[in-house]
């Protein structure tokens, strides 16, 4: 099965489109491909993360508007490390350490919440971009997160105690 047909969600299936543009050929664009003008209508939905150290730590470099609104704060310069704990945190450095050794865009979703009317439903891709083709310095991320309740308003921070890693793993 094709890559971009495993997303499922239009606003993953345009970012990666427009990513595969981006690249012109080589193994992951460059940051200074990507111009937010190209794609007002994904900005709510994006990350974008720097990798420091070669994958020792990650930091959000920009957010968006509905990102934040999930997590319940601002991630804006916050490190991963310093919002996330548990499984939860070891399942989101899992999936960019991944990103960083395939040098490939990373697909996965995951579950918040114990109670089935209550779950909130996390779906991810994550692309890399590189400046010298040789490693991987920024993620550029789109996420979406739909509750099983749309007026829901829980956030991902105050749910991450009740974390389901996916019985797959990410492709």
């Amino acid at each position: 099965m094709q890559f971009a047909a495993q997303l499922g969600e239009p606003v993953l299936g345009e970012l990666y489109q427009y990513w595969l543009t981006k690249c012109d050929g080589r193994r992951a664009a460059a940051r200074s491909d990507i111009d937010p003008i190209d794609i007002p209508q994904l900005l709510p939905h994006l990350t974008l993360t720097e990798v420091i150290g070669g994958g020792e730590r990650f930091r959000y470099r920009l957010a968006g508007t509905q990102v934040e609104e999930r997590f319940g704060c601002s991630l804006t310069n916050c490190y991963l490390d310093d919002l996330m704990h548990g499984s939860y945190l070891d399942y989101v450095l899992d999936l960019y350490r991944k990103l960083l050794d395939d040098f490939g865009p990373i697909y996965s979703e995951s579950t918040f919440g114990r109670d089935p009317s209550q779950k909130l439903r996390a779906k991810r891709l994550m692309l890399p971009l590189s400046d010298n083709q040789k490693s991987v310095n920024m993620v550029l991320s789109a996420m979406l997160y739909l509750p099983s309740d749309p007026n829901d308003r829980s956030t991902v921070l105050r749910a991450q105690n009740q974390f389901s890693p996916p019985q797959s793993d990410a492709v």
